[in-house]
């Protein structure tokens, strides 16, 4: 269940749970069935087979033979207008001033550097090496 907004037509041959709202015409198609409030600011089809359980906010209003309605219905020209998306602000952070920032109430104590560990005396220090694989032999193999 939720709420489908559609600027145009909409066409349903499926199932529609939930509210419609639609800036031109609904045509509920034959085995199309809709449960829920529906306003179409132009026209509202409902075909032989479909199929409409909701109350009805529309300009124009057509039922076939043999179609299923169950609901309220509000018709006419005055059709409000469709509502217009709503345009939220961004919010913008600002930049935080000298004020603002926590000073410390406990003395702040600053660690010793960590030493590197020094090679043994008399040997001189090695520097390691890194050796790729070597790739395998291709001799003759041609692609």
């Amino acid at each position: 269940m939720g709420q489908l907004y559609v600027e145009g037509d909409l066409r349903v041959v499926g199932t529609v749970e939930g509210g419609l709202e639609v800036t031109g015409s609904v045509e509920i198609d034959d085995g199309g069935r809709v449960t829920g409030p529906v306003t179409a600011h132009d026209r509202l089809v409902v075909g032989r087979a479909g199929s409409l359980v909701g109350d009805v906010h529309v300009a124009r209003l057509v039922v076939a033979d043999g179609a299923t309605f169950s609901g309220k219905v509000s018709m006419g020209k005055q059709v409000d207008a469709p509502p217009k998306p709503v345009e939220l602000p961004v919010p913008v952070a600002e930049p935080a001033k000298i004020e603002d920032t926590v000073k410390a109430e406990a003395p702040v104590t600053v660690a010793e550097p960590v030493k590197t560990q020094q090679p043994f005396k008399g040997q001189p220090a090695k520097p390691q090496q890194f050796h790729a694989p070597k790739p395998p032999d291709r001799k003759g193999k041609r692609r």
